[in-house]
């Protein structure tokens, strides 16, 4: 309802919506209780101008909460190479926005998990161009957020969005465009603490799945060294009924 008044207000006065709105249409997207999806994760490196690609399969599996302490449980663990196979990371993130998510490292080869404590959630989650921090979601009330106009990105008139953080993080601020049409996003510029531009993350690849949009293809670019990650869905369900009993400490150490 939140969204359909924005929007509606929007229409009749003629007016651009405010960054905020934008964001908050963007936040409106129906959610499902839960998803399990196969990913392929591509890393990718350039040197003297050749590319050397290592693939990954993984599997991530997410809940969601309309009430209680939580917000989100997500479990990802690495199916193969072997190198990374039985590799995961569980994330918990809390309804209270003023509260740290709790993330949580296996590692097969050493038969224990380690905390992601919040000085390292700005490092590269395993060789990958997505740092710890940029496998969480993010809450909306996070960042103080500016219109900056509007932009055609991947053949779509989108808003274009600067977000910046409420208290110091990982990254000075970020540029998001967000489709006009479905309120969806496709493009997100990261800056880093000198205000240079870091990563750019591009979506070229959606879909809608019943009420859900499912990112098919995500590629994380790190402009400042020749190296990208990109990510592409082979298989997905929503709605399965997934037990809290899976995202735990004790699941997250059984490798498979």
């Amino acid at each position: 309802m939140k969204f359909f008044l924005a929007f509606s207000l929007v229409a009749v006065l003629g007016a651009q919506p405010t960054g905020r709105e934008v964001m908050e249409m963007l936040d409106e997207q129906a959610e499902p209780k839960d998803v399990v999806s196969t990913t392929t994760m591509t890393l990718t490196k350039i040197v003297r101008g050749k590319e050397r690609s290592r693939v990954r399969a993984i599997t991530r599996s997410q809940k969601f909460y309309e009430s209680g302490d939580f917000s989100s449980k997500t479990l990802i663990r690495f199916q193969k190479p072997a190198d990374v196979k039985g590799t995961g990371l569980l994330m918990w993130e809390y309804s209270d926005a003023d509260k740290d998510s709790d993330q949580w490292l296996y590692l097969p080869a050493l038969q224990k998990s380690k905390r992601i404590i919040s000085n390292q959630k700005n490092q590269s989650f395993m060789g990958s161009d997505f740092s710890y921090e940029d496998m969480e979601g993010r809450g909306i009330g996070e960042d103080s957020y500016k219109l900056l106009g509007e932009e055609v990105i991947l053949d779509e008139p989108c808003y274009k969005v600067e977000a910046v953080p409420v208290e110091t993080g990982t990254y000075a601020r970020r540029i998001i465009w967000v489709e006009k049409r479905r309120s969806v996003m496709r493009k997100v510029e990261f800056y880093d603490k000198k205000d240079r531009l870091l990563k750019v993350m591009t979506i070229p690849e959606i879909r809608k799945d019943g009420d859900y949009w499912t990112i098919l293809k995500m590629e994380m670019e790190n402009v400042q060294k020749p190296h990208r990650t990109t990510l592409e869905v082979s298989d997905l369900s929503y709605d399965s009924g997934i037990e809290d009993s899976f995202f735990t400490e004790r699941y997250l150490k059984r490798a498979r």
